[in-house]
């Protein structure tokens, strides 16, 4: 039973970590307190039935996060046989759909600029790549057939697994825990120790523990080896004013998909606290901003599609005329102001 504090503080917004609370105080468990942002309905990873999620801003995990926080066990069996099947059915299909723009506007810029990174350390011949959370596969074909690096991916979907295989990519099933150290393959070949850059695309917002994760990602890398994060920007300016505006609920809580909402303080924090120091990080394309200009995507996926289409073109045009560079730029200032729907964070292991 949650033991709620008898008293409240409140402050304008959720702004970074350290801005006083404006909710209920609650402790969890030994673990997890702090303040309860929110409450929704999820299913249940093991049963698939309707549960209360609580949102919690957790003064000692020093992030936002849902509880109860689910078995490891149960979670990696929800994403081998529920997620693709259950909660997202047509998430392979969207990204060939889209995947022009996947490979021009979001990984071969985000692996340009790791190779640029390794660049200035010495540029090996081969370079190994690792994406853990793999999904479709995009980011590995861009890896690997744009850069010919070599590449290896850990998906927890069997079907997935096999078509990435079929596509040149050494694959293993399952998550980064269950599978951890990582000794063999179930194809037979040997993983490399250590890798030279390690991606963990939309992937930490999914992990029951972030830092235990990020320690692991930390051993398989070699020393001034790279990090690649992308994950949600939650309780950003414009969700909140979009949320306001609209009568909305917070949208963007998705239990048990996604158990951790990061803040660029929150990630950045992190990060450091796993032994990495930070070369860069930005925003991307504020889709949000739709959604006060009228487009009410929340629950209306055919409005989704729309404005994602629109995000997906004015992106391709700045690629297509030689715009990209100043984009990022434009990326990296809307961030500090909190402003973009995901947080892009690359980061060096400290040898």
């Amino acid at each position: 039973m949650l033991e709620f504090q008898m008293e409240h503080h409140f402050s304008t917004d959720y702004g970074e970590w350290g801005s006083a609370p404006r909710g209920p105080l609650i402790r969890c468990d030994r673990a997890h307190q702090g303040e309860l942002m929110d409450s929704v309905i999820g299913p249940d990873v093991t049963t698939g039935k309707p549960m209360v999620y609580h949102i919690l801003r957790c003064e000692l995990c020093i992030a936002i996060h849902a509880w109860p926080l689910p078995k490891p066990a149960a979670l990696a069996q929800y994403y081998a046989e529920s997620f693709y099947q259950v909660e997202k059915p047509d998430y392979v299909e969207r990204y060939e759909r889209d995947r022009t723009w996947w490979e021009q506007c979001v990984y071969g810029p985000i692996l340009v600029q790791c190779e640029d990174s390794l660049g200035r350390d010495g540029l090996k011949e081969e370079i190994r790549f690792l994406d853990i959370g793999a999904g479709p596969g995009i980011g590995l074909d861009v890896a690997l057939q744009r850069f010919g690096w070599q590449t290896w991916g850990i998906e927890p979907h069997k079907g997935l697994c096999q078509s990435l295989a079929s596509r040149d990519h050494v694959m293993l099933q399952g998550t980064l825990e269950s599978n951890f150290p990582l000794t063999a393959l179930a194809y037979g070949e040997a993983w490399p120790d250590p890798w030279d850059i390690l991606m963990v695309y939309e992937v930490l917002e999914h992990q029951i523990c972030p830092d235990d994760f990020l320690s692991r990602c930390y051993d398989l890398l070699r020393g001034n080896g790279l990090l690649v994060i992308v994950v949600p920007n939650d309780y950003s300016p414009i969700q909140l004013a979009a949320q306001a505006k609209l009568g909305l609920p917070s949208y963007w809580l998705a239990p048990p998909q996604h158990l951790f909402y990061w803040t660029p303080k929150t990630l950045q924090l992190c990060v450091r606290r796993a032994g990495f120091q930070i070369l860069d990080m930005r925003g991307t394309f504020p889709l949000d901003k739709f959604l006060l200009q009228g487009y009410n995507y929340v629950g209306h996926d055919d409005v989704g599609r729309l404005v994602h289409a629109w995000r997906m073109q004015d992106e391709l045009h700045a690629v297509e005329h030689g715009q990209w560079a100043q984009r990022e730029q434009e990326y990296r200032h809307n961030l500090t102001q909190r402003i973009g729907r995901e947080i892009v964070c690359i980061a060096r292991k400290l040898a």
